[in-house]
């Protein structure tokens, strides 16, 4: 038997090896070419075979809810919005209780879908406390946002509130009133005291401690635009002692309110005034009223019946030049006067130098010699006085025109006494005298 060759041996085991390796290729390929067809044949029975077409819609179907509701789910937006200033309403008996403690609005939170957020804040909600069956006392109660609707949740801030419930009891009132707006009405005019249609008395009901801080009741009325007699409808209110509004149940809320409208007038002169010092080195020779000389004023009868005359402040110290000058000044109105026609005046203004002229030995007088006393000695009799002004002025004064005079004192005794001087219709002269003090003794009269 001949011997194989080893090199033979060799290339036959590569032979087989490669016989075997392409073998297993097959095999893999053909499954997967079975596989293929495998799905092929299912794809062409599930949408060609009237067996399974229901079947495959309604999985189709419940494929696309799902898609829908993921989407529509994932991509909805929570959204809020706060409401502030929210009133707040209450449920209570108001003819039995008094109510106090309740805040007058609240702040609410509004939470949901963005477009029922806007929807429900664009609604007329509010906040409400019940408290109907609620007995006298004090309460905590829950507050409650109403009118928003059910698609948002609401968060209300405070969430509760601490209330007290009075019972309400009626006590009689004396009305009085005011006057209001009276700036929109001419000043000329003259409001009477006005007459109410149902009387003085008001009723209010409220709580025993509102009642006991209630000072008093007025009745605002309104005369705006008033020129003549007229009545209105005014509305009460209740002050206590500070003049703070007093929230009380008054009934009625309003009167009926007559009032009468005048205009009481006089016609009287305009008086320059003079006060102040000239400037040093200057005196005022003349100083007149050029444009008017009397004003109507108009008030109450009887403020007019006390008024002769009107003035006019001349404050010689604002005249600082050595010139003739125009000065306009305001009419000064007595109290109790509320207007004038004439409310300015134009005042000409004359000045020089000042001029200075004695006149001597000018006798003294005594004033107010309530007791009828005595003079037993007196130092002097008479005394020099020193005229000081506008050369035209000071040469105008009579000595009758001066009066020196001293305060007779209550009791007997020696004393020292001021001297006083007055100078009657020389407005623009200053005087000054000789001596200031005069020593006198005073007895009894029978002395």
């Amino acid at each position: 038997m001949a011997q194989n060759n080893p090199e033979e041996k060799l290339e036959r085991a590569k032979q087989i090896a490669l016989r075997n390796n392409r073998g297993q290729y097959e095999t893999v390929e053909e499954n997967i070419l079975k596989f293929f067809r495998w799905i092929s044949s299912l794809i062409d029975r599930l949408f060609f075979s009237t067996k399974y077409l229901g079947l495959f819609a309604l999985i189709l179907a419940c494929l696309a809810y799902f898609v829908a509701t993921y989407d529509s789910s994932s991509n909805t937006l929570s959204s809020s919005k706060v409401l502030s200033n929210v009133a707040i309403n209450a449920r209570y008996n108001s003819e039995t209780f008094e109510l106090s403690g309740l805040p007058s609005a609240c702040e609410i939170v509004i939470t949901g879908d963005a477009a029922n957020v806007n929807n429900a804040a664009s609604k007329k909600g509010y906040c409400q406390v019940d408290l109907e069956g609620y007995t006298e006392g004090t309460h905590t109660v829950k507050l409650n946002a109403m009118g928003y609707g059910d698609n948002v949740s609401t968060i209300v801030s405070p969430s509760e509130a601490t209330i007290v419930l009075k019972k309400k009891t009626t006590i009689q009132f004396d009305l009085s009133y005011d006057y209001i707006n009276m700036n929109q009405m001419d000043s000329r005019y003259i409001l009477s005291e006005p007459t109410f249609a149902q009387g003085t008395k008001i009723n209010i009901r409220a709580s025993q401690d509102t009642l006991n801080s209630i000072a008093l009741v007025k009745a605002l009325i309104d005369v705006s635009g008033q020129t003549g007699d007229f009545e209105i409808e005014a509305p009460l209110v209740a002050y206590d002692r500070n003049g703070q509004a007093v929230n009380a149940e008054i009934v009625p809320s309003s009167v009926l309110a007559s009032v009468k409208v005048s205009s009481p007038s006089i016609e009287v002169p305009i008086v320059l005034n003079p006060i102040g010092q000239v400037p040093v080195g200057l005196a005022i020779d003349t100083a007149t009223i050029i444009d008017y000389q009397t004003t109507r004023i108009y008030a109450p009868e009887n403020v007019l019946n006390s008024i002769r005359e009107v003035y006019v402040n001349f404050d010689m110290s604002s005249v600082t030049e050595n010139v003739d000058k125009d000065i306009m000044l305001p009419v000064v109105l007595p109290s109790g006067v509320s207007a004038s026609d004439v409310t300015v005046v134009n005042v000409q203004v004359t000045l020089s130098t000042v001029s200075t002229r004695t006149l001597e030995k000018l006798p003294l007088n005594a004033h107010n010699n309530y007791n009828n006393l005595a003079i037993s000695e007196i130092g002097f009799m008479n005394v020099d006085v020193e005229l000081s002004g506008s050369e035209n002025n000071i040469q105008a004064v009579n000595p009758d025109d001066i009066e020196v005079y001293f305060e007779m004192p209550e009791e007997p005794g020696v004393y020292e006494l001021p001297l006083l001087v007055t100078i009657d219709g020389h407005p623009y002269v200053n005087v000054a005298l000789e001596r200031s003090m005069v020593n006198i003794t005073v007895v009894e009269a029978n002395q």
